[in-house]
C-alpha cells in the first residue's frame, strides 16, 4: 500500500481514538483534531490539514494543540469517551453570589442513571417554546426542555433519566423536536421525577421536558 493510499483511510475522530486488545489499550485523547489513523500497532494523528484549495491560506498561523495519551485496563469502554469529553470540555469554576443550594440544583437538573454507555450529549430550550422561537414555525405554550442521548459503545443500553425541575409531561421526539410518543414518568419524593430508557446500538433518542 503506498503513501497516498494510507493517507485515505484517517477517519473523522474528533475526541478520541483507541486501540485495544483482550485486557489492556491506549487511547489518544485530542482537541477536536480530525485525522487518525491506525495501521498495525501504529497509531497516527493529523495536526493540522493545510490545504491549498479553495483557500490558499488554509490553517496558516500560530497553533495550540493538545492531546493525551490514556493507557487503560480492558478494552474500549466508557471511560475513554467521558475522558474524551472531559480533554475536549474541562470543567471551569467561577466565583458566583448565588446560594449553594441553587448550584446544587443546577447540577442535578438533568442525570442519566443505570448505564455507562448511555451519554448525555445536549440539554438545551425547546426551540419551539413561545419565549425562545424566531416566529417561522408555530410556537408551543409554556417552556420545555430538550434532552439528547445516545448509546456509545455499540450495544443495547438501559437506563434512566432523572430531573428535579417541576417537569409536567415527557415526550420522545425526533431531531426536530416534534413530540412522537408520551413517556411514563415516576415521580419520587425526594429526588424529582424519572422515566426509562432503552437505546439501541450507536442510536441517538431525543426527549422533550415539558415544565
Amino acid at each position: 500500500m503506498c503513501s497516498w493510499d494510507m493517507a485515505k483511510f484517517e477517519v473523522c475522530c474528533h475526541k478520541w481514538a483507541d486501540l485495544s486488545e483482550h485486557g489492556y489499550g491506549v487511547s489518544i485523547l485530542n482537541d477536536s483534531k480530525y485525522g487518525f489513523a491506525t495501521c498495525g500497532n501504529l497509531m497516527r494523528l493529523s495536526l493540522l490539514r493545510a490545504p491549498k484549495a479553495p483557500d490558499a491560506h488554509a490553517d496558516m498561523g500560530r497553533h495550540r494543540i493538545r492531546y493525551a495519551i490514556l493507557p487503560h485496563s480492558g478494552g474500549l469502554d466508557h471511560r475513554t469517551i467521558r475522558a474524551g469529553y472531559n480533554f475536549n470540555q474541562p470543567l471551569t469554576v467561577h466565583d458566583s453570589n448565588e446560594r449553594v443550594r441553587t448550584c446544587d440544583l443546577a447540577l442535578q437538573s438533568v442525570k442519566v442513571n443505570d448505564a455507562n454507555s448511555i451519554i448525555l450529549d445536549t440539554v438545551k430550550r425547546g426551540e419551539d417554546d413561545e419565549d425562545v422561537t424566531t416566529g417561522d414555525l408555530p410556537s408551543r405554550p409554556g417552556k420545555s426542555l430538550i434532552v439528547r442521548v445516545y448509546e456509545s459503545l455499540g450495544g443495547k443500553a438501559r437506563g434512566s433519566i432523572s430531573s428535579r425541575l417541576p417537569v409536567k409531561q415527557v415526550w420522545k421526539c425526533n431531531v426536530l423536536e416534534d413530540d412522537e410518543e408520551e413517556q411514563e414518568m415516576t415521580n419520587h419524593r425526594t429526588s424529582g421525577v424519572s422515566f426509562d430508557i432503552a437505546l439501541r446500538a450507536f442510536e441517538v433518542a431525543t426527549y422533550r421536558l415539558q415544565l
